[in-house]
């Protein structure tokens, strides 16, 4: 972990004394729970394959084959329920909110790992989705509004995909694809994570490379509003304005934790 110019004793400063910050967290924070990065890593899952599956469109073309090729393989670690503990930047995140009900996570991540970990509910954005909650895909069904907790996925090799009790229709999983906007469920939390990120005085990048809608949104909301950008990575941000905190995230925050810690 690099501390150039204090700035681990900055950030922690910061932490400790603004009312309103905002934690963006990206598939970084999540490498050391043994979950790929989608970028900027030899194992990394994304590629064009992933981009062109990846959407409603194709969802709708071929639900079984959706499924089958792409979520499964593509999300095999979750999609397959093997156990992915949080870590110790999940952890040190959750004690860094705990009493500050103004600060807010708002993660890129599916995996669950922020609840796990005891982010409370108020105070989380899953604003890419969850792996483990499905919704129906037909518009106009009650249960687009009501998401089903777990669903059977165990034939899907034979072609037996997840059916909404309610249609029939297919379902798929809860989570933003790319011919979606952040607005297209409110389960996506955008309105929450617009509002905080508009109004804050911190905002806290984690583990993500910069490279999807709510990053930019929250780099331009972060400038317009006059808040302090800092980058929690492995690698520094070049533009103007960031101040760069680096190391592992399973590192750094546990260290800047402890020296937010009032005890």
């Amino acid at each position: 972990m690099s501390d150039e110019g204090g700035a681990l004793h900055e950030v922690a400063r910061l932490v400790a004394t603004c009312e309103r910050l905002v934690w963006l967290t990206g598939a970084g924070l999540s490498v050391a729970s043994g979950l790929s990065p989608y970028r900027k890593s030899g194992d990394a899952v994304w590629s064009r394959f992933i981009t062109e599956w990846g959407t409603i469109e194709r969802f709708h073309e071929e639900p079984a084959a959706w499924w089958r090729e792409f979520w499964l393989k593509a999300h095999a670690d979750l999609a397959h329920g093997r156990p992915i503990a949080p870590n110790a930047g999940h952890e040190a995140i959750t004690r860094m909110v705990a009493g500050r009900p103004e600060h807010l996570v708002v993660t890129q991540n599916i995996d669950g790992l922020h609840r796990k970990s005891g982010v409370p509910e108020q105070q989380l954005v899953e604003i890419h989705g969850r792996h483990d909650r499905f919704v129906c895909t037909r518009q106009g069904c009650a249960r687009v509004s009501q998401p089903f907790d777990a669903v059977d996925l165990s034939r899907v090799d034979e072609g037996v995909v997840p059916r909404c009790d309610a249609c029939g229709e297919p379902l798929r999983p809860l989570v933003l694809l790319f011919d979606e906007t952040y607005d297209s469920h409110p389960a996506y939390g955008m309105r929450q994570a617009r509002r905080a990120l508009n109004d804050a005085e911190v905002i806290v990048f984690v583990g993500t490379s910069f490279s999807v809608g709510i990053t930019d949104y929250a780099v331009r909301a972060g400038r317009y509003a006059g808040a302090r950008l800092i980058n929690v990575n492995v690698e520094a941000v070049g533009e103007p304005g960031f101040l760069n905190l680096l190391g592992p995230a399973e590192a750094t925050l546990p260290a800047l934790s402890a020296m937010t810690d009032p005890a």
